[in-house]
């Protein structure tokens, strides 16, 4: 499994994963019934008719045993115990990513810069009635790099839609990626940053896993698929980036600027 399209295939082909045709709408209706439906430990969705746009939204895909299972590559009657111990067999053999050339890398099938970038051209999703606004980023990641040592980090951090090229986030405070603005910010920089949206589900599960510090996600991502993971240089910032990903948001953090 190399992206969200391989997980797609895999677990419709199981019968984990099924399609909604009819229309949905972005503000809280989706939502409410992916909700509903992980309470009832439902299959993962691919809304396909989103109101007012063309891109899809899947949702529910780490929610079962049975999909963590099929994103570990693992039988499908495994318990969590199953997977935990496969985890830390399979993890000890750490694989850095293999990078590709930028021809290789789907995700820079379509690249827009400058005023050309827009996120409310995407389905943003307003998630719940109390949320401040719709949010880009939830089951995403976000990568960066320590500007000491080279370090890679993967971190799940929700991200809210603010305008057309901007994002709020929250780093909570001594996760890997707040000790790694701080550093940017003692020197005078902004921190380069990449949000990945719709990639392997085993790299977001990484995201908001417990990788211990100077151990890039990447790495265990290799080990526990037996096979590198596949990256790109960025075209604005120097990061590794998921070469299969389907949208991929380059920007900077500024360490002075809190909302």
């Amino acid at each position: 499994m190399k992206n969200m399209r391989d997980f797609i295939s895999k677990a419709e082909s199981e019968g984990i994963l099924k399609r909604i045709k009819v229309e949905v709408d972005w503000d809280l209706e989706l939502s409410h019934i992916a909700k509903l439906n992980e309470e009832e430990k439902g299959p993962a969705l691919l809304f396909e008719n989103v109101k007012g746009y063309d891109s899809p939204i899947i949702t529910s895909v780490c929610t079962t045993t049975e999909r963590l299972a099929l994103i570990m590559g693992q039988p499908k009657e495994s318990t969590l115990v199953d997977l935990y111990n496969e985890w830390a067999r399979l993890g000890e053999n750490l694989t850095p990513p293999k990078w590709v050339d930028a021809a290789d890398a789907p995700c820079k099938e379509n690249i827009l810069m400058g005023d050309e970038v827009d996120l409310f051209k995407f389905p943003v999703p307003k998630f719940y009635p109390l949320d401040g606004g719709r949010f880009y980023g939830t089951a995403h990641f976000i990568v960066s790099k320590d500007p000491e040592s080279g370090w890679i980090n993967l971190g799940t951090y929700r991200s809210q839609l603010l305008e057309k090229n901007k994002l709020g986030t929250q780093f909570i405070k001594g996760k890997h990626a707040d000790i790694m603005l701080k550093k940017y910010q003692a020197m005078g920089k902004p921190m380069p940053v990449a949000s990945i949206v719709g990639c392997d589900p085993l790299l977001f599960i990484l995201g908001a896993a417990r990788v211990s510090a100077f151990v890039s996600e990447y790495d265990v991502a290799g080990a526990l698929r037996g096979e590198a993971v596949e990256v790109v240089k960025g075209e604005t910032v120097d990061l590794p980036i998921p070469a299969h990903a389907e949208i991929v948001v380059e920007g900077e953090v500024d360490a002075d600027k809190f909302m």
